[in-house]
C-alpha cells in the first residue's frame, strides 16, 4: 500500500506491507558474504515481501541480536540505540525492549535495532528532529497485524508523529513501532507481475521478511 501520511505539521509518502500474524509472519533472512539484494533474497526464501533489516559494522558484523531459524548468529548488545528487538516465538511476532526479552528455544526469529518510534501507541520522546534521511520502520497494532514501511527523507522524530496519527493506516493503531537500518540501506521488495522494488544502494547485512506460517 503506498500512502500520503499527515501528522497537521509534517507530511510524507509512505510504502506499507502489512499482514496478519495468523497467516504469515517475519523471518531474518542473512547476507554475511554480500551475495544477495532484496529481490534475490526474498525469491530465495519464499517471501511476500521484505525490507532491509538492523545495523551492522564495515566488516559486515552485525549490530545486535540476530537469531535466524532458531540459531544465533550474533548476541545480544546494550546500546542506547539498540532498544527493540523484533521476536518471532511461539507463532506470535512481538516487539520487545531488551530487558523484556527472554532467550529460549522458542524463539525463533530475532533482529535488534532502534531506537523505538512509537511505545504504548504513543510516539517516543526524545527523538531526533533535525536529521533527514531514508526510515525502514517495523511496527505492530498489538492486536494480531504486523508490518513493515520505507519512507524517502523524515527525521526519527517525524517518522513517529506520523506513526502515531490516529487513522494513519486504514483505521489501524500503530501499538509499538521500531526503527530498522535506513538511509542508504534502506530497501523493500514486494512479490508481484512485476514486483514493486525500491533498491537499497549499498549491501546490506541481513533482511526482514514477510513469509506464510
Amino acid at each position: 500500500m503506498q500512502c500520503q501520511a499527515n501528522d497537521g505539521k509534517n507530511s510524507a509518502q509512505l510504502h506499507i506491507v502489512s499482514f496478519s500474524t495468523r497467516t504469515h509472519s517475519l523471518a531474518v533472512m542473512d547476507n554475511p558474504k554480500g551475495d544477495f539484494d532484496a529481490a534475490g533474497a526474498a525469491e530465495k526464501r519464499g517471501a511476500l515481501a521484505a525490507v532491509n533489516g538492523g545495523y551492522f559494522h564495515p566488516d559486515r558484523t552485525p549490530l545486535g541480536l540476530v537469531v535466524r531459524q532458531g540459531v544465533e548468529i550474533h548476541p545480544l548488545e546494550k546500546a542506547r540505540l539498540l532498544s527493540g528487538i523484533v521476536v518471532v516465538a511461539k507463532g506470535e511476532v512481538a516487539l520487545r525492549r531488551p530487558s523484556e526479552f527472554k532467550a529460549s528455544a522458542a524463539v525463533r526469529e530475532a533482529l535488534q535495532a532502534g531506537p523505538f518510534l512509537i511505545d504504548g501507541g504513543k510516539a517516543v520522546a526524545g527523538l531526533d528532529s533535525t536529521r533527514r534521511a531514508a526510515r525502514t520502520v517495523v511496527f505492530t497494532d498489538g492486536a494480531g497485524h504486523c508490518g513493515v514501511l520505507i519512507c524517502k527523507s523524515v527525521t526519527l522524530a517525524q517518522m513517529a508523529a506520523l506513526l502515531a496519527t490516529p487513522g494513519a493506516f486504514a483505521g489501524r493503531k500503530v501499538s509499538r513501532a521500531l526503527n530498522l537500518d535506513g538511509g542508504s540501506s534502506t530497501a523493500l521488495w514486494v512479490r508481484g507481475e512485476p514486483p514493486f522494488y525500491v533498491r537499497e544502494w549499498k549491501s546490506v547485512r541481513n533482511y526482514l521478511a514477510i513469509v506464510p506460517r
